[in-house]
């Protein structure tokens, strides 16, 4: 059995390209990671929801998407998210993406799939997202770890806080968190960066490249260490610096 490597993966989300109102800078944020990719040394790239704002946008955009991961030597893993559903009208089942290159990984199974990388040690798992309602749940079926390789799972949805009332769409519970199986589980859907780990659980949301609407204009993303003596850690690291405006 394969001892467990030491990896690097680079977590972002939401990053909502084809958003002049509320992203303005999306494709120059999303540029900016895919060009500091290789210097973090990072083993995978993991895209968990809402890479694009909606099934509207123009296959150009599509085709640019596609054409920088196409530079990376690296595996990206897209989650579809609530905004790219993976729908009868999805954008991931468009021209573009029928033409995809091999380190590109679509998670294309609305109840679960698995994507196996040996030569890593690593498994990544999701739920793409058909439909954004409360009766879709992103952890539910998620497997056992296979021994000898990680398990990261991703997950799009919101992590109900204490104090949350209401029932909101793709819930995802603190108790959920505690009983998941995998080693980290990578969180997309909120803005914001944020620490939700339970239990022996590590779990983050990646948060926005720009952070908050507004908020920032320094491109971030969470690099995640899975370390086989050290366990699991990760950090927001800032990237490059883009204007609000770029």
């Amino acid at each position: 059995m394969a001892q467990l490597k030491h990896l690097k993966l680079v977590h972002t989300s939401d990053v909502h390209l084809g958003d002049q109102a509320g992203h303005p800078a999306s494709a120059r944020a999303f540029e900016s990671i895919m060009e500091e990719v290789p210097g973090l040394e990072a083993n995978a790239l993991l895209m968990v929801g809402d890479v694009f704002d909606n099934a509207r946008v123009a296959d150009d955009l599509l085709e640019f998407f596609v054409e920088q991961v196409r530079r990376l030597e690296v595996p990206v893993v897209v989650l579809p998210g609530n905004h790219d559903l993976l729908d009868e009208n999805s954008v991931y089942h468009r021209g573009p993406f029928r033409r995809k290159p091999s380190n590109l990984h679509v998670i294309g199974q609305t109840g679960g799939e698995a994507i196996s990388f040996p030569d890593l040690t690593l498994e990544l798992w999701g739920r793409a997202m058909p439909a954004h309602t409360p009766d879709f749940r992103p952890l539910l079926g998620m497997p056992n770890k296979t021994h000898g390789r990680w398990l990261v799972a991703l997950a799009h949805g919101h992590f109900h806080l204490e104090g949350d009332v209401d029932l909101r769409s793709s819930p995802i519970f603190p108790e959920e968190v505690a009983s998941a199986t995998c080693d980290y589980l990578a969180l997309g859907h909120w803005d914001r960066h944020l620490d939700v780990s339970q239990g022996r659980v590590k779990a983050a949301y990646s948060g926005a490249p720009l952070g908050p609407v507004g908020n920032r204009t320094d491109v971030g993303v969470t690099l995640v260490e899975l370390h086989p003596d050290q366990g699991v850690n990760f950090q927001r690291i800032p990237l490059a610096s883009l204007s609000a405006g770029g």
